[in-house]
């Protein structure tokens, strides 16, 4: 065989232990994402970087705050068909107005928000659209869009803690994509629309934040700025269709007294 041949012969090998090595960790599927991370590989990175945020950040602990949240949540959750993980919902003691998703079905909630929307419905439909981001791999796509399919084999298996807080400050920091957001965004007018919440609520919460004087909203919601709204996606959420029939169903909660927990 000549050495051109051995050539290319040596070099399928070595993409051949490649993929092979990927597929170890990955599941293959050839319509979305031939590297998707399994659940069991995303659950272990996710107790890796929680640890992290868990530092960085005050749980508030409040059984009557956090009975308010499952309230709402389980409203959520039992409207939604097939769902991924075993959502878990972390109040955070942070002033600004925000919530994020993790992994593995981790959603923080900022107190600052719970103090800034007007009802629990507003905040189911941030919710939703928390979740959607979830269901829909966002977190797991920007992670690999941002630092590398290298980046987090390395964190896979062993990596530098100091890697790790990086990268789990980064969730926390980057944008969603736009198209990302649209996503997330019919899924909380769908699953808002299931559960009996009026998806234009989705609507109220963002001509509320974007009415906020400009200084407030560089210091104060980081909603909008990992969040980026567009008056396309309000109108989406404001012009929802609905039947005639259709008639909210109030989610059982006096959010002053809600907000009370927090002082």
């Amino acid at each position: 065989m000549k050495w051109g041949a051995l050539k290319e012969l040596g070099i399928l090998i070595i993409i051949f232990g490649a993929v092979w090595a990927g597929f170890s960790y990955y599941n293959y599927d050839e319509i979305e994402n031939p590297f998707a991370i399994t659940l069991e590989k995303e659950a272990e990175l996710s107790d890796f970087m929680n640890k992290h945020l868990m530092s960085d950040f005050k749980i508030i602990q409040n059984q009557a705050l956090d009975s308010s949240i499952q309230i709402i949540t389980d409203r959520l959750l039992s409207n939604l068909d097939s769902a991924q993980y075993e959502y878990k919902f972390h109040i955070m003691d942070e002033s600004e107005s925000n919530a994020f998703t993790t992994l593995d079905g981790n959603i923080y909630i900022f107190s600052g928000l719970i103090k800034e929307v007007s009802s629990a419905e507003e905040l189911a439909l941030i919710l939703a659209h928390e979740i959607g981001h979830a269901e829909n791999k966002h977190v797991v796509d920007k992670l690999i869009k941002t630092i590398g399919i290298e980046a987090l084999f390395s964190i896979m298996t062993g990596g530098d803690p100091v890697l790790i807080s990086e990268i789990s400050k980064l969730t926390l920091s980057t944008s969603f994509d736009r198209l990302n957001e649209e996503e997330a965004d019919d899924f909380a007018l769908s699953l808002a629309y299931e559960s009996q919440i009026n998806p234009g609520r989705l609507a109220q919460f963002f001509l509320k934040m974007k009415a906020k004087d400009q200084s407030v909203l560089q210091e104060k919601l980081e909603f909008i700025s990992t969040h980026p709204m567009s008056n396309d996606r309000i109108k989406k959420s404001s012009d929802y269709t609905l039947p005639d029939d259709f008639k909210e169903i109030a989610i059982p909660l006096d959010w002053e007294i809600v907000k009370s927990y927090l002082n």
